[in-house]
């Protein structure tokens, strides 16, 4: 495993021009095709653990709307065996990324993480990661997902899960700032949705939303953490 010491001068993973077609989605910029973030980190600190425990055996993981695959390589590169799942073909993005690589590549799966096929490669799974999605879901969609995907989690591996932060600048002047969890999903105002290319309607997190959503999915909790810009980080188990 070699996360620590993985080779950032290839990072950002994918050109300026593709950034921008992803965008042009809607949902965002693919932020993990540009850096890894703290969460990004500790999943792949994680993983070196486990391939430390049991350096006979290659940990398995799952990232979850995995866009262009920026966490996902990250994790390949790592030692692990990496399942992509993500609702738009990325596949060739992530073929294209790994040229020139000696490294194992991940398996791709088209599939919406509401709607996992119920055998995916190397299940279960050490980590699944779930980066910037889960506020695209209204909040009783994102539990029945998040719960389903505890079938696919090993004894002992976790959950690495965040969301876009009420508490950060995407809140202002954000419609339903002030209603409940359950009610909150709203188009963030124009100036926001324009800056970070959302044009979908969101459900915005506190911290203690993640932890009532992770508890409500069956998972305990780890770790729950503010990212410096103001979104939800968490880290669950079985």
């Amino acid at each position: 495993m070699v996360s620590k010491n993985s080779d950032k001068s290839n990072e950002p993973w994918l050109d300026e021009r593709t950034r921008r077609r992803v965008a042009s989605a809607g949902q965002g910029i693919d932020v993990a095709s540009q850096r890894a973030d703290d969460l990004d980190e500790r999943c792949l600190a994680f993983l070196d653990a486990r391939f430390a425990q049991s350096p006979a055996t290659r940990p398995s993981a799952l990232d979850l709307a995995c866009g262009r695959g920026g966490q996902t390589l990250r994790m390949v590169a790592c030692g692990a065996l990496v399942t992509a799942v993500h609702r738009h073909d990325h596949g060739a993005d992530i073929q294209r990324a790994l040229t020139g690589r000696p490294i194992q590549p991940p398996i791709f799966i088209q599939a919406d993480m509401r709607a996992l096929p119920k055998a995916l490669p190397h299940a279960p799974y050490d980590a699944i990661i779930c980066q910037r999605a889960i506020h695209y879901l209204r909040y009783s969609e994102a539990v029945t997902a998040v719960h389903a995907w505890t079938h696919y989690l090993k004894p002992g591996g976790r959950v690495f899960l965040s969301a876009s932060g009420l508490g950060s600048e995407l809140g202002r002047r954000y419609p339903h700032k002030d209603r409940p969890i359950v009610e909150r999903f709203a188009y963030l105002a124009p100036d926001m949705a324009h800056r970070h290319a959302i044009q979908q309607p969101v459900c915005l997190y506190e911290a203690m939303d993640i932890v009532d959503l992770l508890h409500a999915a069956g998972l305990g909790i780890v770790d729950v953490f503010l990212s410096p810009f103001g979104n939800v980080k968490s880290i669950a188990f079985i």
